[in-house]
């Protein structure tokens, strides 16, 4: 649907008008009362709130005129109540509310689902509210990890699907606010403003708020291991998939079968990339916070620096031309103005005191002929035996697929503990087969672990079981 299909095309002309900042006000206030209540508010409780607040800024120079310029064409009563229920009006006609007559004769007033939604979005803008990365990654774990997910798949995806987003839409949203607080401090011209901006804003809104705590509390590496493990294990089970497939078509939810596989393939390698890929967004972020700090260090000293050695006049010089440039004020015909404001004379030649050091002819160099070391064909035998010998004991996916293969025989499945661990090297190819299980380059893939703990020849794992990956046995 198009987007003014749902919501009024004048709800935003009272943001863009003269008095915008008291129409959020009372907006926000509006909001903060409906928050509170279930069924709507009646009307002369949201006019006692539009008056309260008109009696607040009557005693700002100017605002009353400024109110009768946009209240223009009214009613004519000059009262605080009739221009609070002229306002209300206005708010109706643009969308922003709703009057509902109930069966006892009273009017109501209720905010429409977008109103709600818009100015929720506005308020946490507003308040600058903090993210929470931790709890968003948390409902992920939750959601893949839980029971629930067992008996309703696709509802478990969807809800992992959803948190993922928003987590990598706050980060992106860190990593432009550092970027916006950067511009805003190259922009000061004065050593106060950047360290009051530094340290009142920049550390306790940016640093001690969101970004200390996403490194530390809210680390999104805690159960991102276990996401990818558990989004893994879905993505390599046709059944699951199958599963979910049903239900999202059941449930009306995608229109065919085909569709909703692709659409499930598509969210689960999408969770799949973005914590495969999120430390690229991390490192990003961790580059623009040191960038910051870096550019405003610089910028403090470059305004604190003065005196009349060759960095302090040079540091004048530029202050000099940034202002003219700023002023449109500078071109090439005043270059001399410069010279002479700042004493600047040029250098016609070169003597023995000059800083500038002579060139020296550049001397050929005649290199001496390359001679092959003498070594003892022994030693060099000796040496490659050594190699050979330890490529061959390198554990490879095609020994760990061999390996297991020729164990499972002609089963479809088996069991670790029925695999006879009875020595350190077939425990050590045991832990290479949940490492590899994931690969494409084996044959075999683990379906489930168990809660069992094996005890065989010295050695303790948890059970799990293998299959074979879409192979059957002649």
């Amino acid at each position: 649907m198009e987007l003014f299909a749902i919501i009024p095309e004048r709800l935003f002309s009272l943001l863009a008008s003269p008095l915008k900042e008291d129409y959020a006000a009372i907006l926000f206030r509006i909001y903060d009362q409906y928050q509170m209540t279930s069924f709507g508010m009646e009307r002369e409780v949201i006019l006692d709130i539009i008056q309260d607040y008109l009696e607040t800024r009557g005693a700002q120079p100017n605002f009353l005129e400024s109110l009768e310029e946009e209240l223009a064409g009214g009613d004519g009563d000059s009262s605080l109540r009739s221009k609070a229920g002229t306002l209300l009006r206005k708010l109706e006609q643009t969308g922003w509310v709703k009057i509902e007559i109930w069966a006892n004769y009273k009017q109501y007033i209720n905010l429409p689902d977008y109103a709600s939604k818009i100015l929720d979005t506005l308020d946490k803008i507003r308040q600058n509210k903090q993210v929470e990365y931790q709890s968003y990654i948390y409902a992920a774990y939750t959601a893949v990890t839980s029971d629930e997910a067992l008996r309703q798949p696709h509802l478990a995806l969807e809800r992992a699907f959803e948190v993922t987003q928003e987590l990598v839409n706050h980060l992106k949203a860190l990593n432009h606010n550092i970027k916006r607080y950067m511009e805003r401090m190259l922009a000061q011209d004065r050593a106060a403003d950047i360290l009051r901006q530094h340290f009142h804003e920049y550390k306790l809104e940016v640093l001690d708020k969101a970004y200390h705590r996403l490194k530390t509390a809210d680390n999104v590496s805690r159960y991102r291991p276990k996401i990818i493990s558990k989004i893994n294990e879905w993505l390599n089970d046709p059944l699951w998939v199958e599963e979910v497939v049903r239900q999202e078509v059941r449930m009306e939810r995608q229109p065919n079968e085909e569709e909703a596989r692709v659409e499930t393939y598509r969210k689960l390698e999408t969770i799949i990339q973005v914590y495969s890929g999120m430390d690229e967004l991390l490192e990003e972020i961790d580059r623009r916070n040191s960038q910051y700090a870096s550019a405003s260090l610089r910028q403090v000293e470059y305004l604190l620096s003065s005196g009349k050695n060759t960095e302090g006049q040079l540091l004048e010089i530029l202050k000099f031309l940034a202002a003219c440039q700023r002023e449109r004020e500078f071109d090439s015909q005043n270059m001399e103005d410069v010279n002479n404001v700042f004493n600047l004379f040029s250098q016609g030649f070169l003597d023995i005191n000059s800083l500038a050091v002579p060139r020296s002819p550049a001397r050929e160099h005649a290199g001496g002929e390359l001679q092959e070391p003498e070594e003892d064909p022994e030693v060099k035998e000796e040496r490659l035996k050594s190699y050979l010998e330890r490529m061959a004991k390198r554990i490879t996916k095609e020994k760990v697929n061999a390996w297991i293969l020729e164990r499972m025989g002609n089963r479809q499945e088996i069991m670790a503990k029925e695999l006879s661990i009875a020595s350190i090297e077939d425990y050590i190819y045991l832990i290479y087969t949940a490492i590899f299980a994931n690969s494409k380059k084996v044959q075999y893939k683990i379906d489930q672990w168990s809660k069992e703990q094996v005890f065989s020849h010295g050695f303790a794992y948890r059970d799990f079981r293998i299959k074979r990956k879409g192979l059957k046995v002649l």
